[in-house]
């Protein structure tokens, strides 16, 4: 077939994943060659997507060939074989492809697939942009067999730590010191502590890691601290010069007022009149200071008021030259000063911060470097840097011969560098004359802020690719591609919603052209939701069971209940609450997803088929919180947070007590926890004075006393010889926490973090404790699979899932930017600050209107717009059968209220004339209750609730290093190399592994060359020893230090267990002598163990170091008892 590259625009609903299996099974199936599935590239967005679509297609394939398919399933599999037989058949110029060959195709793709699994190339663009990198270190200019880093935040910490340090320390830094000491006296101006410099610079150092401000980067780490010394220096002297040229005006004719005794009142308006006009620029500086009484005043010559005394008129009628000079010089500096002063004020509060960004990176690399490390973000800029500067980037060489499909998803978020670093690859595929294809929808774009691009699909879509490149710094690289492009892009819809009900489907068309028509004023906008957007129901759908309900709520509301079948509030009020009480619009809030709940469990829903969608994770908090009260059992983000986890919350207490054990907090909490987790009951009152007194008592030791009466011994005092990972361990058995509050899931993944950071930073308790405090809030179990329970989740996380019941509370987001945001807006070389900055970075202001970001100002409005008009949309799409929205009412024909999502929905209402005022509830669509459940819970799940955890305390520790291991200073020579005998014995099996055995202790750094030959010698007198000999030779088998365990879990570990070839097995230990009794009953009892595996003959060997003795006897006792 032709080189054809296919733009879908996929609605919500609209069976994207499926076409997108469909065009993977098409080209896998469209070779003889069964492995032709590997010259196929599929990008998603997530894990969860790369994980759904393999299973689809897996699934898919073996299904073409699995007769024992349920009916429906079989159906469904037949009719996607008949669909991709039909295309092949004349996409591919193949009549003669018969069904059973294209069965037969699919069962070998199937076998070969699984076979080369890891050439299964469906993966995120994250993963595969990791492979290209790992491939190309060199060529990036990476170190080799880095670490990937994505904790950002510790990361910007310790360059901002390493940035003050160098100033602290390093005389050359002084420009530095001085650019961040003006910075600190600057906020401290401001009225904010310079405390906060540290955090600040960490904040505005994400940029750093940005894709959005990727290019503004490249312009600012062209500059040094001394060009933005300069820079400031004369965007402060031209304000202060503007400010000074007008004050000084204003201050004369004032003081010309003043002089000749005229009161306010005697001029023309008043206080309101030009003699207020004069006095303001003295006492808060602002360019746009517009008053037009004092324009009429000079245009009319029209100076004395009526209350004017004689001497006043005479006096203005000398002065007003002089005055109506200094007024039309004032209004002659604000007309050609105002746009540059505007901007010059808006960027000096941010340009310290901009100056050290470079010093940050430095820092960041400094960083990367020591720990050889790479952050996430530096891929796609890496590959950038050199995928725009060749016409065939040579890291695409291999690739591009590879992959002759490119299929990607979500394409709308995905940012402007990750689409330029695929287009060589799409380029090349489709000069191959090769299908390839994007798959996105404008209207689901909800992650601007992380780099997703909602123009690209939309330009694609409508072959505008000259907006793709026009205006960006890397327009010559790029633009010959999008040529090439251009002349195989070929459009299509998927506007079929199989997902919701046809009411839910007609309202969100409704709603959403209602907006779009009524903001003329974004073209974007007008684009998005154009006139091809409306979906529409599939064929034979049966409609009216739909239930789609909008409620508006506010402050100081009565505590009333609320009928949602009659719409109507009634008289019963809400529990907890007195007739007399108001409810504020939160608590009338969380009442109302309460009924909404109860309603649809009531028609037949369970749990799991209700989702409550909220713009926050805020808000999703409070409404988990509540239900949580109710009794609720819920998913949601703060339930599989480890920090609410209470067996979490005890560990971490005794880590804080260990570590700082004055910690009073941290013991009240601790004993607290014991009660309320381990004894499953509250403190009493006299155990809770008991508490307080122990948390403030000077010694610890009562503390661990009190638990040690209560039969929980730490040990405490040996506690600092333990690793992390052991403590958490300890903790965990001593403490019995495995059962505990249905958290054993929670402890796994906090023994999984434990281990993490002490392998990847270290073993330092403090510093650990300094790391949950940084990360606890984005550390989390998975979230469980096929669990009976109502999910609570941002509108971000919902994305791409589907609910039969959807709730959707706090409908009253802003639709404009925070006051707080940023804009990184580009400069015209006419206005670049000190000839040089291109980069103007400003809090986003009305203001900025006025100037040379006006359209850049304008188009942030937009896209803000847009992406929170798209998470209303994202919401609407989700449900299946039923819909609840639950806004605020406010006086909408206020100013600033079309700003609000809550407006939007009245509005829509209004032009439906269905709002009436003082009417709260609207039940747009009521359909039967459901009978049945639609979300199945697999029986499949197993939870697991132990693990093994043994007292590392009597276990040898190993290090890689001698010196760690072995205490030379208060150990003696001998035990020194009896430890390192046993240790060496340990790792032989047979006789003949012992020098390999030997090699490996030396390049572990257990032992060093020069005590290779001692320790050789010591190994062979084991092993040549008579007794000992037949225990090492190959006609026997062999375990190590195998631990046993009884069926009380108690732990026995012979040094050796010899099983011979008759079924017999003899259990050995290695003893420093002298003999002792407990040496024998110790293997006494390991045999007793194995006398219950049915080993009839059972010998006992104790070797004893340095004397080369051994002791032997047979075991003829009874089973463990």
């Amino acid at each position: 077939m032709p080189a054809t590259f296919k733009i879908y625009s996929s609605s919500a609903g609209s069976g994207k994943t499926y076409h997108l299996t469909k065009e993977y099974l098409k080209l896998a199936l469209q070779s003889e060659e069964p492995s032709y599935y590997k010259n196929i590239l599929a990008i998603t967005f997530t894990n969860d997507a790369a994980q759904e679509m393999k299973t689809r297609i897996l699934g898919a394939l073996r299904g073409f060939n699995d007769t024992a398919l349920p009916e429906k399933e079989k159906r469904n599999s037949d009719q996607l074989l008949f669909y991709i037989l039909q295309e092949i058949q004349t996409e591919y110029g193949q009549p003669d492809l018969t069904e059973e060959g294209l069965r037969a195709r699919a069962a070998n793709v199937f076998d070969h697939l699984l076979f080369h699994y890891s050439e299964f190339a469906v993966s995120t663009i994250d993963s595969f942009v990791n492979k290209v990198v790992s491939a190309f270190t060199t060529e990036l200019k990476l170190p080799h067999n880095f670490e990937v880093d994505m904790d950002a935040q510790t990361l910007l910490s310790t360059a901002v730590s390493l940035l003050l340090n160098k100033v602290n320390t390093q005389a050359e830094n002084r420009l530095l010191a001085e650019t961040l000491q003006q910075y600190a006296l600057e906020k401290a101006e401001e009225g904010k502590s310079w405390n906060v410099l540290p955090d600040e610079l960490a904040d505005f150092a994400r940029n750093l890691l940005n894709e959005q401000t990727y290019e503004h980067l490249l312009d600012i780490g062209q500059l040094t601290l001394q060009d933005f010394k300069k820079i400031r220096s004369e965007l402060y002297t031209q304000k202060v010069n503007v400010e000074k040229q007008i004050q000084t005006l204003a201050q004369e004719a004032s003081d010309l007022i003043d002089r000749h005794g005229i009161m306010p009142e005697e001029m023309s308006y008043g206080k309101n009149g030009i003699y207020s006009y004069f006095r303001k620029w003295n006492s808060g500086f602002d360019i746009t200071i517009a008053n037009s009484n004092a324009a009429k005043t000079v245009n009319d010559d029209k100076w004395p008021s009526a209350k004017a005394s004689t001497g006043a008129k005479v006096a203005l009628d000398q002065i007003k030259p002089r005055l109506a000079e200094n007024y039309r010089g004032i209004e002659d500096l604000k007309e050609r000063e105002t746009q540059n002063h505007i901007l010059i004020s808006a960027m000096l509060p941010h340009l310290y911060k901009l100056s050290v960004l470079s010093e940050l990176d430095r820092c960041i690399q400094e960083i990367k470097l020591d720990k050889n490390l790479v952050h996430i973000s530096e891929f796609n800029k890496r590959i950038t840097e050199i995928v725009l500067q060749e016409p065939i980037p040579f890291i695409y060489e291999r690739l591009g011969e590879r992959y002759q499909h490119i299929l990607i998803d979500e394409f709308q978020d995905t940012s402007v560098l990750q689409w330029n670093n695929l287009l060589p690859l799409v380029e090349n595929a489709l000069a191959g004359d090769n299908f390839n294809m994007v798959v996105g929808d404008a209207k689901q774009a909800i992650y601007g802020w992380r780099g997703g691009e909602m123009e690209q699909i939309l330009h694609l879509h409508r072959n505008q690719t000259h907006h793709l490149y026009q205006n960006s710094r890397f327009e010559e690289n790029v633009a010959p591609r999008y040529d090439t492009l251009r002349w195989t892009l070929s459009p299509d819809n998927l506007n079929t919603n199989y997902r919701s009900a046809p009411e839910i489907i007609q309202f969100n068309n409704e709603l959403f052209e209602f907006i779009s028509q009524s903001n003329p004023q974004f073209p974007l906008l007008q684009a998005i939701y154009d006139d091809k957007f409306q979906q529409e129901s599939p064929a034979g759908k049966e409609s009216g069971k739909a239930h789609l309900q909008v409620l508006f709520t506010q402050d100081e509301v009565p505590p009333f209940k609320v009928d949602l079948d009659a719409c109507r509030q009634t008289e019963e009020i809400y529990e907890g609450y007195a007739e007399e009480d108001l409810l504020s619009y939160q608590e009338s809030t969380l009442q109302l997803v309460l009924q909404m709940v109860q309603q649809a469990q009531a028609d037949g829903y369970a749990p799991r088929d209700i989702a409550i969608l909220s713009r926050t994770n805020r808000n999703s908090k409070l409404v988990a919180n509540f239900l949580k009260q109710k009794k609720y059992d819920i998913i949601s983000q703060d339930s599989l947070s480890l920090q609410f986890a209470e067996v979490i919350n005890l560990i971490i207490a005794f880590f804080r007590i260990l570590n700082q054990p004055a910690n009073s907090l941290a013991r009240s909490q601790a004993l607290y926890l014991v009660y309320k987790v381990v004894h499953q009951e509250l403190p009493d009152s006299a155990t809770t004075g008991k508490i307080a007194a122990l948390a403030v008592e000077p010694s610890i030791d009562p503390f661990f006393q009190f638990l040690q009466q209560q039969g929980f011994d730490l040990a405490y005092r040996d506690a600092g010889n333990l690793s992390i990972y052991e403590l958490t361990e300890k903790l965990i058995r001593v403490f019995d926490l495995l059962g505990k509050n249905n958290e054993c899931e929670y402890l796994f993944r906090f023994l999984d973090l434990v281990l993490e950071y002490t392998l990847k930073y270290s073993n330092n308790l403090n510093n650990f404790l300094q790391y949950w405090d940084l990360h606890k809030e984005n550390l989390s179990i998975n979230t469980p699979k096929d669990r009976d329970a109502i999910t609570i989740t941002s509108i971000h996380k919902s994305k791409g899932l589907d609910y039969p019941v959807v709730i959707v509370p706090f409908c009253d987001w802003s639709l404009e930017p925070q006051t707080s945001s940023l804009l990184w807006g580009t400069l015209p070389e006419s206005v670049a600050a000190g000839g040089k900055l291109r980069t103007a970075v400003v809090n986003l202001n009305k203001k900025l209107e006025q100037t040379a970001l006006a359209d850049q100002y304008a188009q942030k409005l937009e896209k803000t717009f847009i992406e929170s008009l798209n998470m209303l949309y994202v919401a609407l799409t989700r449900p299946v059968d039923r819909l609840y929205l639950i806004g605020k009412a406010q006086d909408f024909r206020k100013g600033g209220a079309q700003k609000n999502v809550s407006y939007w929905l009245h509005k829509y209402l209004e032009s439906k004339a269905l709002w009436q005022e003082g009417q709260f509830c609207y039940q747009l669509a009521k359909g039967a209750p459901q009978a049945v459940s639609h979300k199945a819970v697999s029986e499949d799940v197993y939870v697991l609730d132990k693990f093994t955890s043994a007292d590392w305390a009597q276990n040898l520790k190993l290090k890689q290093h001698a010196n760690n291991v072995f205490d030379f200073e208060t150990q003696q020579e001998h035990r020194r190399w009896n430890r390192k005998l046993h240790y060496a014995l340990a790792r032989i099996t047979y006789a003949d592994d012992a020098p390999k055995a030997l090699r490996q202790l030396v390049h572990q750094g257990i032992i060093s060359q020069r005590e290779l030959p001692t320790l050789t010698q010591m190994v062979n007198h084991v092993l040549n020893h008579p007794q000992m000999q037949r225990y090492f030779s190959r006609a026997v088998t062999v375990e190590n230090e195998r631990e046993v365990l009884d069926v009380r879990t108690n732990r026995y570990k012979p040094d050796r267990i010899v099983f011979g070839e008759t079924g017999d097995v003899t259990l050995i230990d290695y003893k420093l002598p002298p003999a002792k009794e407990e040496y024998a009953e110790n293997l006494n009892s390991y045999a007793a163990l194995f006398r219950e595996l049915v080993f009839s003959k059972i010998t006992c060997v104790v070797y004893y170091f340095e004397e080369e003795r051994v002791e032997e006897w047979e075991f003829v006792g009874e089973v463990a008892g």
